[in-house]
């Protein structure tokens, strides 16, 4: 199932706590942010590219795209950070602990076992939540009305 993480910025009180679950469960770095914009506090994470820059630079192929989310293999990656580079949101960050590049890869692992991702499950307020994406409808392409020759009619 293809799905997003949602933010309601109404319930939102920018405590913080979904940024602290997912860096405790990151090796001290936050997948996620929240920022502030006049009054209201706004989510950001990865977009989740359909062409993701950060996995077309990437030599080893640590970085890749399936089943609709951009994620980072692990054990592929040797920290040379191409993809923070590419990343035209700078989402992508490299990990001194772990000499490697974290990004949100929207807890698949976790919500594939029935889970929440840990940004959601630790909002106290219920300002974030999974929702499932749909895919566009696919377009039929109609044929061309046949056009009147100046022989008919």
């Amino acid at each position: 199932m293809p799905y997003t993480v949602t933010h309601d910025s109404e319930k939102c009180d920018g405590c913080l706590s979904c940024v602290s679950a997912c860096a405790d469960t990151h090796d001290g770095v936050a997948n996620c942010r929240i920022l502030k914009s006049g009054k209201a506090f706004v989510y950001f994470s990865c977009m989740q590219c359909k062409k993701p820059q950060c996995a077309a630079v990437c030599p080893t192929g640590a970085m890749r795209r399936e089943n609709e989310v951009v994620f980072v293999v692990e054990e592929l990656c040797v920290g040379c950070v191409n993809c923070v580079y590419a990343c035209p949101w700078g989402v992508p960050e490299f990990n001194s602990h772990t000499g490697r590049v974290n990004k949100c890869d929207l807890c698949k692992d976790r919500v594939s076992a029935g889970e929440k991702p840990h940004c959601v499950a630790a909002c106290p307020n219920e300002a974030l939540a999974v929702k499932e994406v749909k895919p566009p409808a696919k377009k039929v392409a109609k044929k061309p009305a046949r056009q009147a020759s100046a022989k008919e009619g």
